[in-house]
């Protein structure tokens, strides 16, 4: 079942601008890998594309792009390209037609699905043989050892109360999902790496859904959070190098 406290237009809707802007983006070697792995490049579907973090990185290896989220506010922050077509419509229910698509991926949002009406959706669209991708990102790693037990309690304890139940699909590389074909993971060496800055990473951990259930509830978490961040950040480093290891399944589809 789609989560019953999700807003109207998705968990991002009320902060699809710094989703844009704070959001990491999927390093090429992701998009080399699937490109490797699609028997054909014609057309790809990007699903719950959010401001288009894969999409970008798929017009470089797809023809087409099909970028599609429930969420009208995403879809108008994300980045124009002459590939890629943005249409505001639900992954279940996607519109799209019958045996269109070589590839289908789902980035960082698999958790937030209706999965079962899904995969039947993807089925319906995908070619026979097509390329379904499920990825997503662990938590942050690299930090200097104080920042990082501060980031590793943070997410793990500290916030565990606020984070949506479907948050543990998410912790278990999305293995408890059920996937409509047979899978495999995605390769251990695929990883984002970045330099950030301490503002850059407060307004990424700003975009987590449990600070922002946390404000709907009444408490904004982040003021605390980021005067803490600024204590511990190393005082000689404007930037620091971060990691996120990259996760999820891939199979191809009969339909």
């Amino acid at each position: 079942m789609a989560p019953s406290c999700s807003p109207k237009h998705g968990w991002f809707e009320s902060v699809a601008e710094s989703y844009a802007q704070q959001r990491p983006h999927y390093p090429e070697s992701l998009f080399a890998w699937m490109s490797n792995k699609a028997s054909s490049h014609q057309r790809c579907w990007d699903v719950a594309c959010g401001s288009g973090q894969a999409s970008l990185g798929l017009a470089r290896h797809f023809h087409r792009v099909d970028a599609t989220d429930l969420s009208p506010a995403q879809i108008a922050a994300a980045t124009p390209h002459p590939c890629i077509h943005y249409q505001v419509a639900a992954a279940e229910d996607s519109g799209l037609p019958n045996a269109c698509m070589d590839a289908i991926v789902v980035a960082a949002a698999i958790h937030w699905l209706d999965v079962p009406r899904f995969n039947e959706e993807a089925l319906r669209v995908v070619r026979p043989g097509g390329l379904m991708v499920w990825v997503g990102y662990d938590p942050l790693q690299g930090a200097p050892p104080p920042l990082q037990l501060w980031l590793d309690q943070l997410y793990g304890e500290r916030l565990s109360s606020w984070w949506p139940p479907q948050r543990h699909h998410v912790d278990n590389h999305y293995q408890n999902l059920p996937f409509p074909t047979i899978s495999k993971s995605l390769p251990q060496e695929l990883c984002i790496s970045l330099k950030w800055s301490c503002d850059h990473l407060i307004g990424y951990i700003g975009t987590w859904s449990a600070l922002r259930k946390a404000k709907q509830e009444g408490h904004d978490l982040l003021p605390q959070l980021s005067m803490e961040l600024q204590k511990l950040w190393p005082a000689d480093q404007t930037t620091i190098p971060l990691t996120f290891p990259l996760m999820g399944r891939w199979g191809y589809l009969a339909r």
